[in-house]
């Protein structure tokens, strides 16, 4: 099994079905290691073991994932759809700018609705760096865009940001005034 397709399989019971392999996810949406191994061992679709959940988390390109210091405890930074999880997230300033990774379509459905949407998940997600939006934009297999958001705006305004462990900044919705600036990748 690749790791890419074991990255995929844990982010969808960390982010989004832990019930899938019987987790006991607490609210910020933490598990423990020891029962993640032995469920997913257990359903059989995949093989774990703590060496390559180590390899896993310090590899993954996004840092999706985190122990805690004794590695007892593992979750996803953010990214939850689960309704009952509050992500930990610390509050902060925003940069001046912010980029989304999204698609043309989701792009023009945020310009009938006048909102960037959180979609399922908890928050907005952006990156402080723009490079980092992009791969989040091309997973979609449709037209990707980069929108640049006016976060020092949107805090002037008095709308609250979180930052992930992983460097993800997020907030509930992006108003449309706050720029949008439609960022497309070079043809």
């Amino acid at each position: 099994m690749s790791q890419a397709k074991l990255s995929i399989y844990l982010c969808r019971l960390l982010r989004h079905a832990p019930e899938d392999a019987g987790l006991d996810m607490d609210i910020h949406g933490w598990v423990s290691t020891q029962q993640l191994i032995d469920n997913v061992n257990k359903a059989g679709r995949h093989h774990l073991t703590m060496p390559q959940l180590e390899q896993l988390v310090a590899t993954d390109s996004k840092g999706r994932y985190r122990f805690s210091p004794d590695k007892s405890r593992i979750k996803a930074c953010q990214g939850h759809s689960i309704p009952w999880v509050e992500p930990e997230l610390t509050p902060a300033a925003p940069p001046a700018y912010l980029y989304h990774g999204t698609t043309e379509r989701a792009w023009n459905a945020s310009q009938d609705s006048g909102y960037i949407s959180r979609m399922s998940r908890h928050a907005v997600h952006m990156q402080a760096d723009e490079s980092k939006a992009w791969p989040s934009a091309c997973r979609w297999r449709q037209a990707p865009v980069v929108l640049k958001i006016d976060a020092q705006a949107m805090a002037a305004d008095g709308i609250p940001f979180g930052v992930s462990d992983n460097g993800v900044w997020c907030t509930e919705q992006v108003d449309r005034k706050y720029g949008c600036d439609v960022l497309r990748p070079f043809a």
